[in-house]
């Protein structure tokens, strides 16, 4: 009877909204994750590797301190940084503002009394609450 309680509780929990989002963050980013990191091994560190193939950087030391390893997971972060912003923040930036500009295509109206934008069938104004008139009743046709 109380295992019973508890399932129906976890099966609540588990099946809430912002649990399955957060699951779904978490698998998409571990891909989005893999997709970077294939980016910066496969191409941006091995353009490093040509730049310095005269020198094996990772070997570099300084006194007994060994600072290629150091460098090397400085260059890592900061390549899987920069991909990530170019692919992820302005991709996906590029294409929300594309698709909130054709949403936003529909023709709104400005309410009279306090100049916001309305949607163009209301009657009535979400902001001021002022009665607004239609598109037919402001321009009556002649007859």
């Amino acid at each position: 009877m109380r295992i019973r309680r508890i399932l129906d509780e976890f099966e609540a929990f588990a099946l809430r909204g912002n649990v399955l989002d957060f699951v779904m963050a978490v698998v998409i980013g571990g891909a989005i994750g893999r997709i970077i990191t294939a980016c910066v091994d496969g191409l941006v560190m091995p353009t490093f590797a040509y730049w310095l193939r005269e020198t094996q950087w990772e070997k570099w030391t300084y006194w007994q301190w060994r600072i290629g390893p150091v460098i090397s997971a400085l260059l890592d972060f900061f390549a899987k940084a920069a991909v990530m912003y170019l692919f992820i923040i302005k991709g996906v930036g590029s294409l929300t503002k594309r698709a909130s500009s054709q949403k936003s295509s529909a023709p709104f109206r400005t309410c009279p009394f306090c100049r916001e934008s309305i949607h163009p069938e209301a009657v009535r104004c979400k902001y001021c609450g002022s009665d607004v008139p239609t598109a037919q009743t402001a321009s009556p046709t002649a007859g």
